[in-house]
């Protein structure tokens, strides 16, 4: 009996890299915080933020973030930054939530409360923050070439060309996709490979993962994948009547292309801005599992 190993792969991504996009700046004003909807909105938020984003909030100002409720924070006193995943509608009006499927699924009965305030506006910092893997939904299909440069050692003396070939090592694919929008859990919807080269100021950069074998799905075999950082160079979608509307987005590797065997690589980002690496999950950090 033949038996096809690695026959059903999978793909998981971070909304952005391992190395912290930078910061953007801009003000939010005391018109900005609709506390009837619970929506926060400010300038550039339309252009470079996502539903399912995890955003850090930063601010100088000595009054602090005076447009969140003081119950936000354990301290009970309203402090200079917020860590919040958001939901993001059409207007770019912004809803708070502690985990990410409360925000992808816009759930109301768990959102951060906002607070009207007034006076002058408050100068802010923000940057988009990632630290763990959600599965991309309806891919039908990916590629990922590896190529390495050559280079060319020949002198003016040599007869033959003398090529050495330990050059650099870059990376390029494309990941094909069913076009879908509904949300589903936790899942990561393929319209956001649409949506992340629309990132116009903070970029189109993502951590991909991609499985040659998926112990999630077969228990019996062991998690074969590539890991590296990656940037949308095309996306596009083909509508052709009568048949499931598809899209396709071509990425290059930014960084370091590994091909691991066993558990992802992820980490618990510190207030530092420094990194403890996980193994597993965070339980992992609590309790004695097997190896």
């Amino acid at each position: 009996m033949t038996f096809f190993l690695g026959n059903r792969g999978s793909v998981r991504l971070k909304r952005a890299t391992s190395i912290l996009i930078s910061s953007l700046s801009d003000t939010i004003d005391p018109a900005d915080v609709n506390t009837s909807l619970n929506r926060l909105s400010f300038d550039t938020a339309t252009e470079n933020l996502l539903t399912g984003d995890k955003i850090d909030i930063t601010t100088s100002d000595s009054r602090g973030l005076i447009c969140f409720n003081a119950e936000t924070w354990r301290s009970g006193v309203v402090e200079n930054s917020i860590s919040a995943y958001i939901n993001v509608n059409a207007a770019g009006g912004l809803r708070f939530f502690d985990t990410f499927e409360d925000a992808i699924n816009n759930s109301r009965s768990t959102e951060i409360e906002l607070y009207a305030f007034s006076g002058a506006p408050i100068i802010i910092d923000y940057r988009v923050r990632d630290v763990s893997y959600s599965l991309l939904g309806n891919v039908t299909s990916y590629t990922l070439s590896t190529d390495r440069e050559t280079i060319d050692t020949t002198v003016l003396t040599d007869n033959f060309r003398n090529m050495y070939s330990a050059g650099l090592l870059s990376g390029s694919g494309t990941i094909s996709c069913l076009f879908d929008y509904t949300i589903s859990g936790v899942t990561e919807t393929p319209l956001l490979m649409l949506q992340l080269i629309q990132r116009l100021n903070l970029g189109s950069s993502f951590d991909c993962a991609l499985y040659l074998t998926d112990r999630d799905f077969d228990p019996s075999v062991t998690n074969v994948f590539y890991q590296f950082d990656a940037m949308i160079t095309k996306a596009g979608v083909e509508v052709t009547s009568g048949e499931v509307i598809t899209t396709a987005i071509d990425f290059v590797t930014t960084g370091e292309i590994r091909l691991l065997i066993g558990s992802i690589d992820e980490y618990i980002l510190k207030e530092d801005n420094d990194r403890i690496n996980l193994e597993q999950s965070i339980d992992f950090l609590l309790k004695e599992t097997e190896d």
